[in-house]
């Protein structure tokens, strides 16, 4: 283990630049925080650049297993205090160890393929706790793929990965901002585009899911484009019966995915 002499590290000053999305684009990493997700980056097939403990977590035996993992895959692990994390990541909690990994992207292409997909599009989610909470889904489901159009949040923010409890190492992600360039590549595949709005007179019940399918769900205040509306093959809703006419964009996701489970369960 090597110890972090302060903020001019140079572990600490990539650190620092993977707080920004600029910073996460530029140098194809981002940072997945606290025991489970450094855990889960190893389990799941994430390429681990660099672990970092705090000096306080370096003693504890969970620290010892994360330390036999990295010395296995060949990863260099740093100590630093607390007081310098939670100086340069600025947010609370300040985790006791954090990994940092490679930005992997899928192309649309990947994101779309494969036998019978299953595919998730999201247009211009705004919030991250939303969308670590749909991918987090999209794991669970089963899904192919995510694709993330328009001015999506950036799916390997702190808040994001956090809520994503690791999905962001199992399925593959590919942000693309055309939204309509990307249904019509999905079209071109041989899937059915389902979008989802509560302006629609079709139940998502209604729909086969058992055939390869795109579902896109829309931005937490104003929807699906008009672009999607215009271009998908079917605009389903979900029945709300109570006065509020609106769900989470996660919670909408997840009912839409798991009716595909069910019928091709």
């Amino acid at each position: 283990m090597q110890k972090i002499t302060g903020q001019k590290d140079p572990i600490i000053k990539l650190l620092k630049e993977l707080t920004a999305e600029d910073g996460r684009r530029r140098n194809s990493r981002f940072f997945a925080e606290g025991e489970e997700l450094v855990r889960r980056a190893f389990d799941y097939g994430g390429k681990v650049d660099s672990v970092i403990f705090t000096d306080k977590f370096a003693a504890s035996p969970a620290a010892q297993v994360l330390l036999e993992r990295a010395a296995g895959a060949g990863v260099d692990v740093f100590i630093s205090t607390e007081g310098l994390l939670a100086k340069m990541l600025e947010a609370k909690p300040t985790p006791e160890c954090l990994a940092i990994v490679e930005r992997r992207v899928a192309s649309l292409q990947d994101a779309i393929s494969g036998i019978t997909p299953l595919v998730q599009m999201v247009e211009s989610c705004e919030n991250a706790d939303n969308l670590g909470m749909l991918l987090r889904s999209t794991d669970a489901s089963g899904v192919t793929g995510v694709v993330l159009t328009a001015d999506t949040t950036d799916p390997f923010s702190r808040r994001v990965v956090r809520g994503s409890r690791g999905a962001v190492f199992t399925v593959p992600i590919c942000p693309f901002r055309d939204s309509g360039k990307a249904i019509e590549e999905a079209h071109a595949a041989g899937l059915q585009i389902i979008a989802t709005s509560a302006r629609s007179d079709t139940y998502y019940t209604q729909i086969d899911f058992t055939k390869p399918t795109m579902i896109i769900v829309g931005n937490e205040h104003t929807g699906i484009s008009d672009t999607v509306r215009n271009q998908a093959d079917s605009v389903v809703r979900i029945p709300m019966l109570g006065k509020i006419n609106s769900l989470n964009i996660a919670v909408a996701a997840s009912v839409i995915m798991y009716e595909a489970v069910r019928q091709r369960s």
